[in-house]
């Protein structure tokens, strides 16, 4: 009958009916939290505190006083299976050292953990009001070397996982109390362990007892005890006055020995524990730091790559935009070109055509010029055949005249009249030229006409009386 072992208070609670338990701070059984462990966390000590955490979870998952608890869409889950089921756990009854836990160990922080320091607890007066600042007052006040040690992990519950993993509760209840035999501080946890793991003891069996034969029996027993322990220590007590009156002084300085070497040896057992917590603090102080370093490498890598992306993302759209600017700039400067080239081709056309134009006008005046010349060449050949013509032809008359004197005024102005009809017309020559062509003709006939005259004048002053002898 091992469970009569159990504490008094406990073995009561367990005797008494469910309708008549006290729940503490329970508020609801079987709710669910918004996710599931699949596997048997890795539970890491936090230094300092008598609490486990997960680093490797993203949730506010925390092992303490033999149950797990979780804070989760602002309210307090516990279960003594790290899956559940959850008992939803009021404010005001949250052990102290679960509220203590810095903001750091929060996997998962509220919104309105912002802005608060990760080496402090959150404010939790400042979240749930006055009334629970006044009900809690001191929740933050504590001696920080003078904390108990941890309670230990139920390890045994490593090996069910999957489909193993007991979902009946009183499957739970009877593995935990035959597995785990951790006996807790806070009154959340006993009430726990009363309610559940008691009570499944007294339902598999082990318990056969009625509640009053187990209440009288308790009762006797510690009567009994009472009554023993006060026989033992009388008669201790009459045994040490016989001594201690004959080996007093032997006595006292054995006393003194013994309980120096006590002192001695209750000092170094309280250094060796200290030695010890301190060698596990720097343990889980060191794999908490490690696994914080390597986060924080993690998320400098990540960030790292953010910031190279988000480099490169800026790096190429400037270039894409330096490429833009390049590719108007060239347009443009391809359109200025093209526009001086077209201008530079217009006007060199221009003067292309000027060149032209002149060298085509010199030509063209080039060869009105030659043309007058030979026009006028041809007119002085013509004149030329004429003067021979009309000497040939006056050369006629004076034959003539010889012979007929009285006949040469008539023949002079008759041969003058055939010489004007069978002179050759002027060739026709440019608007410019006709002018000139037509003043030289007229001068021409005059001197012509002179000429006649004075050979006229020289034959009558030669012939005499119109056909003399000829005195030379």
């Amino acid at each position: 009958m091992r469970y009569l072992l159990l504490p008094i208070s406990m073995l009561l609670c367990a005797a008494m009916p469910a309708h008549a338990q006290v729940s503490v701070g329970i508020q609801s059984h079987g709710v669910s939290i918004g996710f599931n462990v699949s596997t048997y966390p890795s539970m890491v000590a936090i230094p300092g505190y008598p609490v486990y955490y997960d680093p490797r979870m993203n949730s506010n998952y925390f092992f303490y006083d033999g149950l797990y608890w979780v804070y989760q869409d602002n309210n307090w889950y516990s279960s003594g299976w790290y899956d559940g089921p959850w008992d939803q756990v009021g404010p005001q009854y949250v052990p102290a050292f679960v509220l203590r836990v810095p903001v750091r160990y929060y996997r998962q922080r509220p919104a309105y953990f912002a802005g608060w320091s990760v080496d402090v607890a959150p404010h939790w007066g400042e979240y749930w009001g006055n009334d629970w600042q006044q009900q809690r007052s001191g929740w933050d006040n504590w001696d920080r070397h003078s904390v108990y040690q941890a309670a230990p992990l139920p390890a045994y519950q490593a090996q069910y996982s999957g489909s193993r993993y007991p979902r009946a509760v009183e499957q739970q209840y009877s593995i935990q109390s035959t597995s785990y035999h951790y006996q807790p501080r806070e009154a959340v946890a006993q009430q726990y362990y009363q309610q559940h793991v008691v009570t499944s003891a007294t339902r598999s069996g082990t318990v056969q007892q009625a509640p009053s034969q187990q209440q009288s029996q308790v009762r006797q027993q510690q009567t009994q005890e009472r009554a023993k322990d006060q026989a033992q220590q009388q008669s201790h007590a009459q045994h040490q006055q016989k001594q201690e009156r004959a080996n007093a002084p032997a006595q006292q300085q054995s006393q003194a020995q013994r309980q120096q070497k006590q002192e001695r040896a209750t000092e170094q057992a309280q250094q060796q524990s200290r030695a010890q917590q301190q060698k596990q603090e720097r343990a889980s102080a060191q794999a908490q730091q490690q696994s914080h370093a390597q986060q924080q490498q993690k998320q400098e890598h990540a960030n790292a790559q953010a910031q190279q992306q988000s480099h490169a993302q800026q790096q190429q759209k400037q270039e894409h935009a330096n490429a833009q600017a390049q590719q108007q700039s060239h347009a443009q400067q391809q359109q200025k070109q093209e526009r001086a080239s077209a201008q530079a081709q217009q006007q060199s056309q221009a003067q292309h055509q000027q060149k032209q134009e002149r060298a085509s006008a010199q030509a063209q005046q080039q060869s009105h010029a030659q043309q007058q010349q030979k026009q006028q060449h041809a007119s002085d050949q013509a004149q030329q055949q004429s003067q021979a013509k009309q000497q040939q032809q006056r050369a006629q008359p004076q034959q003539a005249h010889a012979a007929q004197p009285q006949q040469q005024p008539q023949q002079q102005s008759h041969g003058q009249q055939q010489q004007h009809a069978q002179q050759p017309a002027p060739a026709q020559q440019g608007p410019s030229n006709q002018p000139q062509q037509h003043q030289q003709s007229v001068a021409h006939d005059k001197n012509a006409g002179q000429k006649g005259q004075e050979k006229d004048k020289g034959d009558k002053k030669d012939g005499g009386g119109g056909g003399g002898p000829d005195h030379n």
